[in-house]
């Protein structure tokens, strides 16, 4: 696949099978993209860098979904908008999302577009489990702009989600003008 520098948006998805991520090197260009892939098959990423990324949708019903969120971050220097859905291709809502591995690699410096303009966070299905704590506590903590994280828990009992809602709102956050949406 070659480069497309006038792409706008993209939608990939890919459920497995794919050993060779090189055909993202065409999609650096887009300001939206939405993503359903697994970073796990691939062991050396290639190194790309999403200059004009704006939004990212990224589902968390495939394998590894973590690691290819770090690298999103890492290498998306503009990226405002950030959406964990649990969906594939925008259309089909599965039942679970694959939870993060206590032991997340969280990116090694605090990603540039949380320096820069990195302003809305949301988490559809959020479950509250380890390492989907670590991942909000590491948005939260280090987005310096961030003015909305919204989280849509999966659960419906009432006590888990204020549980779930009062750890989150006790983080610090840099933001003093940042809002926490919990429904």
């Amino acid at each position: 696949m070659k480069h497309m520098p006038q792409l706008v948006t993209a939608d990939v998805g890919i459920m497995n099978g794919v050993t060779n991520h090189k055909f993202l090197k065409a999609l650096t260009c887009v300001r939206r993209l939405d993503l359903c892939l697994s970073l796990s098959e691939v062991a050396d990423p290639p190194e790309m860098i999403f200059h004009q990324l704006v939004e990212l949708n990224l589902s968390t019903c495939v394998q590894a979904w973590w690691d290819l969120l770090t690298h999103m971050l890492q290498n998306s220097p503009k990226l405002q908008i950030l959406k964990l859905v649990n969906v594939r291709n925008n259309r089909v809502k599965y039942q679970s999302t694959i939870g993060i591995p206590d032991d997340w690699k969280r990116p090694s410096s605090v990603p540039e577009c949380f320096q820069n303009g990195f302003e809305t966070f949301k988490w559809t299905w959020y479950k509250g489990r380890q390492g989907d704590r670590e991942v909000a506590t590491f948005v939260l903590t280090n987005a310096i702009h961030l003015k909305t994280a919204t989280f849509l828990p999966e659960s419906t009992d009432y006590k888990e989600k204020y549980g779930m809602l009062k750890e989150l709102a006790s983080l610090p956050t840099p933001s003093p003008s940042s809002q926490l949406l919990f429904d």
